[in-house]
């Protein structure tokens, strides 16, 4: 006669140990709100250097290779545009700085957007509302892919740093850092509205070839109009 109430209370429990199970995953904490990302202090001096020239209007042979030295890389939307105006007015500059907004963007998304944003320009970003890494009211337009691939690459930005390698695992060589960069006949190409894209080269050991990113000038900086090929996955590591 006991073993029917035993049965019922033995329901009884189980059912009450379910019901605590979903709750207590119902109350797992949210992800965080973007807008909450905390960036570490990035309070140490930083510089970057142009060494060469590029031509800014033509191809001439003897403006067609640079060099870009940077003390170090910035983390923080403060510090990357310190370091851009030094640099960026320069197409050079402004294709060096690409690198270093995508390393921004691999540890930290919502700072990282907005250094991303900061050095590009039409077609790259689009008007932007209530978004945490928006800059100057606008934002990148797409960065699936780029995440994608730093998501599979997480050393991808160091590529192209002098140094890095497959056979080292892509680690660049000490600060000051250096980006390699090259103009070709083809580099230049005349808009309608008047303005001049340039096609720049980024030396890498990560790829059998550089990298190309297009920049144009924009009042008194160059900007990045196009840097897909800056997030094609590079060679294998070398165990």
């Amino acid at each position: 006669m006991k073993t029917p109430y035993f049965l019922i209370l033995l329901s009884l429990l189980l059912v009450v140990m379910l019901s605590s199970c979903k709750k207590d995953e119902n109350d797992d904490p949210k992800p965080k709100d973007p807008a909450e990302e905390v960036v570490p202090p990035d309070d140490d001096p930083v510089s970057g250097t142009v060494i060469g020239e590029i031509s800014e209007t033509v191809f001439t042979e003897n403006l067609s290779t640079t060099t870009i030295t940077l003390s170090r890389l910035p983390h923080s939307l403060a510090k990357f545009l310190e370091l851009r105006n030094q640099v960026a007015h320069t197409p050079q500059g402004a294709a060096a700085m690409m690198v270093v907004a995508i390393n921004i963007y691999r540890q930290y998304p919502v700072e990282g957007m907005k250094c991303l944003t900061a050095n590009c320009t039409n077609p790259l970003v689009v008007p932007a509302t209530n978004n945490a890494g928006a800059y100057e009211g606008y934002v990148m337009g797409n960065t699936s892919e780029l995440q994608r691939k730093l998501k599979d690459y997480p050393h991808l930005p160091n590529v192209y740093f002098s140094g890095a390698s497959p056979a080292n695992q892509y680690t660049p060589a000490a600060p000051p850092y250096t980006l390699e960069l090259a103009t070709n006949l083809y580099s230049y190409q005349n808009s309608a509205d008047g303005s001049t894209r340039i096609k720049l080269f980024i030396s890498t050991l990560g790829a059998d070839s550089p990298r190309p990113v297009v920049v144009r000038k924009i009042g008194d900086y160059y900007m990045v109009t196009e840097y897909s090929s800056l997030y094609l996955a590079p060679k294998p590591m070398m165990p």
